[in-house]
């Protein structure tokens, strides 16, 4: 029984981590997006927090702990930020 439920969270796992870098991948869409729209700052704060007010509010309907899930979107971000400083010349990705 236990180890069905872990197979379950295994493949939940995997589906969380190819969304994350989905995710991630569309940094470089967004960073091309910013450019055109005339953008200077890669960091739009007020996008920020309509990212976080909206998975706070998604985790408050489901009933889960909105606090940690501001911090993992809060990683998100500056997962996508990086990424955008990295494509712009400007990051520390290799």
């Amino acid at each position: 029984m236990i180890e069905e439920v872990r197979s379950q969270i295994e493949a939940i796992d995997a589906d969380i981590i190819a969304l994350i870098a989905q995710r991630t991948d569309l940094a470089s869409q967004v960073l091309i997006a910013k450019r055109a729209d005339g953008f200077k700052q890669i960091n739009d704060e007020k996008q920020n927090e309509r990212v976080l007010s909206r998975a706070i509010d998604l985790a408050t309907e489901r009933n889960i702990d909105a606090g940690s899930v501001k911090a993992i979107f809060e990683i998100l971000i500056a997962m996508n930020l990086e990424m955008q400083h990295g494509l712009s010349g400007e990051g520390n990705l290799p």
